[in-house]
């Protein structure tokens, strides 16, 4: 790809689960280049579609597999290696629901990155790409004791 032409679309799961309280919480891991909060995502996957490969960047990236929706919950942008010599900027991460079933104790891209769960307020404390933010506070409030 030259320096003209822009980087596809991205996407993204936000991977969550439901306390026994009815409360919800979401899975965060850290990028590998800056180390911020965010969620899994990744390239295109040829014979994947958007959703299946959201749901596959959640099991390696972070070794979760659940129901993901088909229908995007959102999208945001962000400046990918900020602050490094060749840091990009990602027009569009499609971001899909992604319930999480099962959190596996082995997964490709283990120990490459830390990961969390976090109760909405947390979540939106710790992530710092507002669109992003955006979209876990409108999901969560879906939740009625998220609110």
């Amino acid at each position: 790809m030259d320096q003209h032409t822009p980087p596809a679309t991205q996407f993204g799961a936000l991977p969550f689960r439901e306390t026994r309280g009815g409360e919800v919480e979401f899975l965060l891991i850290t990028s590998r280049g800056s180390g911020q909060w965010i969620i899994p995502k990744g390239k295109p996957i040829p014979d994947l579609t958007p959703q299946e490969t959201a749901a596959r960047e959640a099991f390696e990236e972070a070794g979760i597999l659940g129901e993901v929706d088909p229908h995007p919950i959102g999208r945001f942008a962000y400046v990918k290696d900020q602050g490094q010599p060749t840091a990009q900027f990602i027009p569009a991460v499609e971001v899909f629901a992604l319930r999480v079933t099962q959190q596996l104790t082995l997964w490709p891209e283990m120990g490459q990155r830390s990961m969390v769960w976090l109760t909405p307020e947390q979540a939106l404390h710790a992530i710092e790409i507002e669109s992003l933010r955006k979209i876990v506070r409108r999901f969560a409030n879906r939740f009625p004791k998220a609110r």
